[in-house]
């Protein structure tokens, strides 16, 4: 009899593990779908724009890199526009907060020392032992600038690399991205 419960309590236990490892699998998918592109913000005096706020988008197309689509500024300004509208702060020309949409680029640098590799030649080239390759990584910034007190009150940061998931192509995923940004103003 005791050898009996003892087999059950051991089945039992297995299976616990069993379950544990499923629902540790099920949270890890769910962690890597559900992940947010990389932001960084920054406020002066914990500042939180005011209910009914007045403001106007200003974009910086004159210095916008070329390999920058230019539809893709304005996509982000609309964008914005859009989302504050949406939480009840009002659109005008003349009001004294900007909100300043600047997209730059950046060349990342990156040595592919090719440790993985055990073949002479890899993608159709020879292997080249610390061979660099550059990766295009592009940024937005949306700050909130007060003309009043000439100062930058609020400012966030993200960026993405072409191709990705996060890059903003379209109008939805250009509204996903500053609403990644906004949300935390």
């Amino acid at each position: 009899m005791h050898y009996i419960s003892h087999i059950n309590v051991r089945l039992l236990f297995t299976m616990k593990d069993k379950k544990n490892y499923l629902i540790f699998y099920i949270l890890l998918c769910f962690s890597a779908c559900s992940t947010t592109p990389f932001t960084e913000l920054n406020s002066r005096d914990n500042f939180h724009l005011e209910d009914s706020s007045n403001f106007h988008v200003s974009l910086n197309k004159e210095t916008l890199p070329v390999e920058m689509d230019p539809i893709l500024i304005e996509n982000l300004g609309e964008a914005a526009k859009n989302y504050l509208i949406g939480i009840g702060h009002k659109y005008s020309s003349d009001a004294s907060l900007i909100v300043e949409i600047s997209v730059d680029s950046k060349e990342k640098i990156r040595v592919d020392d090719h440790r993985f590799h055990t073949y002479p030649v890899y993608r159709n080239y020879l292997f080249e032992p610390n061979r660099i390759d550059t990766i295009p990584e592009f940024y937005l910034r949306i700050s909130i600038h007060s003309q009043d007190e000439d100062k930058t009150l609020w400012t966030g940061l993200t960026k993405w690399r072409k191709g990705s998931s996060y890059a903003p192509k379209d109008m939805p995923s250009a509204e996903l991205l500053v609403e990644n940004l906004l949300v935390n103003l």
